[in-house]
């Protein structure tokens, strides 16, 4: 399963699902955008994002400033003005507030686009698009972008639309390479690595948001044994998890190229996989009377075939399923939904 093969679209509802921004797919149209690959579709979901922002109005907050100035403002830094003479020039250091738009997460935002300007994967049309709003941020402080941008960059109630760019950024940061002798941009997307991650948010999030009456988490399995240095024992916890008033189902999404493994030549499921729900299983029957008959589901973007197969051992039923992506969004919509209804 490669992202080329995967629409575009239904890409960029997936990332919508996974930041919990599922309302976007429904106001941003990407149809008919020319969109070769991954960093295509995330330059023109950032220009959107950011336009919309701009509309907003870009964000400001206030920051601690400390200059030499000859107008007295705020509080005066004793120690720099006599240290640097300032005070026999009429002038002095003041520490200030400042309200201001030149701010970390603008910083990140002006950043990531440069960075896409720069690019050698990204379409021209798009560099275009984000041309047309790199003017609005010519007045924000150029930061050469690192994780630690990323962390200071704090998104509460007075912010929260600026979520969905950041995230953006910082996908595109994480798979970004630099060229030493030319300094254009290119990008290693670890495929299977990051869609994994993606398949699983996209996922749990579709679920806690289209199965009203359920709770969907993710859930800690402590292991059904006794003994000595418990805490070498690997941590469990599922996908996800759904609670209802008669059932629990622990679900593991799993992203492969190839949905089955090769064994003598013959299709097989991944035994690592099944093991691993196999054990979800019979250590979650120590959480509760309601745990003994939870159902498993190992759930795959499909590949060739399809697969929904069930399984029944002792109180337990196993569901072998996958889920087409290269599909219309509304298939893949009521195949999730008919996965766990019935």
């Amino acid at each position: 399963m490669e992202t080329r093969k995967i629409p575009i679209q239904n890409i960029y509802y997936m990332l919508c699902y996974a930041w919990n921004r599922a309302i976007e797919k429904d106001i941003t149209d990407i149809s008919g955008v020319k969109c070769e690959n991954l960093y295509d579709l995330l330059g023109l979901v950032l220009y959107n994002s950011t336009s919309k922002l701009i509309k907003k109005g870009i964000y400001k907050q206030y920051n601690l400033i400390n200059e030499e100035t000859y107008s007295l403002k705020g509080k005066i830094d004793f120690g720099d003005s006599l240290k640097r003479n300032s005070l026999k020039n009429g002038r002095a250091y003041c520490e200030f507030d400042e309200f201001s738009d030149d701010i970390i997460h603008n910083q990140i935002i002006k950043a990531t686009i440069y960075n896409l300007l720069k690019s050698k994967t990204v379409d021209k049309d798009i560099k275009n698009r984000l041309m047309k709003i790199y003017h609005y941020f010519e007045h924000i402080d150029s930061i050469s972008l690192n994780k630690n941008y990323f962390d200071k960059s704090k998104i509460h109630r007075n912010n929260r639309h600026y979520k969905l760019s950041l995230e953006i950024c910082k996908l595109i940061y994480n798979d970004m390479i630099i060229d030493e002798v030319d300094g254009r941009i290119s990008f290693n997307f670890r495929e299977e690595e990051r869609m994994a991650y993606l398949f699983e948010e996209f996922v749990r999030n579709f679920y806690k948001i289209h199965l009203i009456n359920s709770k969907v988490c993710r859930e800690d399995i402590r292991w059904n044994v006794e003994g000595i240095e418990m805490d070498l024992l690997p941590k469990m916890q599922t996908d996800i998890t759904i609670k209802t008033n008669n059932e629990i189902i622990i679900m593991d999404t799993k992203y492969y190229k190839n949905t089955l493994a090769k064994n003598m030549g013959q299709d097989k499921y991944h035994s690592t996989n099944m093991y691993q729900m196999f054990s979800y299983l019979k250590n979650a029957e120590s959480k509760g009377e309601e745990y003994k008959n939870s159902t498993g589901i190992l759930l795959y973007p499909q590949v060739d075939k399809e697969l929904d197969n069930i399984y029944k051992f002792e109180n337990h039923q196993l569901k072998i399923c996958t889920v087409n992506l290269n599909d219309d969004w509304e298939n893949i919509h009521k195949r999730l939904l008919e996965i766990v209804n019935n």
